[in-house]
């Protein structure tokens, strides 16, 4: 397995054959970009069918010591993320000894520097993504694909929904489960002097059997050797698809590289608020009360009504008054989709406030601020939202 993926061609021709191969890791989504007030997005939302459980991924790669798993732990304090390590969870189950059949295997492969087999690391990463159970999250995969035969194996097994039958309210249904599409890629560039130098003081205290000089240079041999090949495939995919490939000097300080990603991960949670944006109000022209509805924060409709007396065990206004009374009256339709000068503002990783003008179909412009709050397993819901009217 390691001799032949040492032997592929990484001609530039080839190149383009894996990655036309490769295509479907994106999804299926729309890749084409819109416009909402001037802020160009694709729609993150419609890659997800209704019966498709998808996870949404960023790889992050880099040679040995380029900073992924500080990076990695930054997102994930700082956004909807979770971070999974393919190297983590190899030594993991390594550690497990005859707990695991895989254990010796693993370990010898992470002792002489050459890829574990393809089917083990898939394998860990799909149980720990379904583990974590969050659709709405973005799921780093450090360290992966390492080459060519992880690509492969991750277009074969990843980009392909298995069918699961599950019990509903009205009977069994089936859904496709298990589906990865590849938002983006982050790679860190770091020169392997430096890498030298964060391995062996990273090595006092990490107890880890491959952090050491020689083990080091060997991994970053093969990186070169058969990474950096699958990077420049996934370049060629994001031509016309969601992914995004952003390098990233990994030599930089820790508060520049922080810098630099953050702008890069702002960019990926943009086509999500944009796509929940448009399709709430959307939902509001349309009085969609439904999908409206999940698209706003539970407290938004835990308002008094006044005019109920209670005699039904409620007296909170209905979700149709209230979108009604949020969202316009009889004297301003918003019909027509006149939007400009949008802008957006991250808060922080988790929360952002969207501002733009809107014009009603009487001619009267509007500034319009709503805010996106990401909530869990509900994904990204508006918390806020205010109108005034414009000089």
């Amino acid at each position: 397995l390691y001799a032949a993926t040492q032997s592929r061609s990484t001609s530039p021709s080839s190149i383009s054959e894996y990655a036309k191969a490769s295509r479907s890791i994106a999804g299926n989504g729309d890749s084409s970009l819109k416009s909402f007030g001037g802020l160009t997005y694709r729609d993150s939302s419609s890659s997800l069918g209704d019966k498709e459980e998808q996870f949404r991924v960023v790889f992050i790669l880099g040679g040995p010591g380029a900073g992924k798993g500080t990076q990695c732990e930054l997102l994930k304090q700082n956004y909807p993320c979770v971070h999974l390590s393919a190297g983590q969870l190899l030594r993991e189950e390594a550690q497990k000894k005859d707990a695991s059949e895989h254990a010796a295997l693993i370990e010898e492969c992470l002792v002489a520097g050459k890829i574990v087999p393809v089917e083990i690391s898939l394998a860990l990463l799909r149980n720990a993504m379904r583990e974590a159970n969050g659709q709405s999250l973005i799921f780093l995969i450090d360290g992966f694909p390492r080459n060519f035969d992880n690509l492969e194996g991750w277009t074969r097994v990843m980009a392909t929904p298995v069918e699961e039958e599950i019990a509903t309210e009205s009977g069994n249904d089936k859904r496709n489960i298990g589906v990865a599409a590849v938002w983006g890629v982050l790679v860190y560039e770091c020169p392997l002097p430096i890498l030298e130098q964060r391995v062996m003081e990273r090595s006092k205290d990490s107890g880890r059997s491959d952090d050491n000089l020689e083990s080091l240079r060997r991994r970053f041999k093969t990186f070169q050797a058969e990474t950096v090949p699958v990077i420049d495939t996934l370049r060629r995919i994001e031509d016309d698809t969601l992914l995004k490939v952003v390098d990233i000097r990994g030599d930089q300080s820790l508060e520049q590289v922080w810098e630099e990603t953050q702008k890069t991960m702002n960019s990926f949670i943009a086509n999500d608020v944009l796509s929940a944006n448009v399709r709430l109000l959307q939902a509001a022209v349309n009085k969609d009360v439904e999908t409206y509805r999940s698209l706003c924060a539970d407290e938004l409709f835990e308002v008094e009504d006044d005019t109920q007396d209670g005699s039904d065990g409620s007296s909170l206004m209905s979700a149709e008054k209230v979108m009604l009374i949020q969202e316009g009256s009889d004297e301003e339709e918003f019909r027509e989709s006149n939007f400009r000068c949008a802008e957006m503002t991250f808060v922080t990783g988790q929360k952002v406030s969207l501002s733009y003008d809107r014009t009603s179909d009487s001619g009267i412009t509007f500034r319009e601020t709503r805010i996106w709050s990401h909530q869990g397993p509900k994904g990204w819901r508006m918390v806020h939202f205010s109108r005034s009217s414009t000089p």
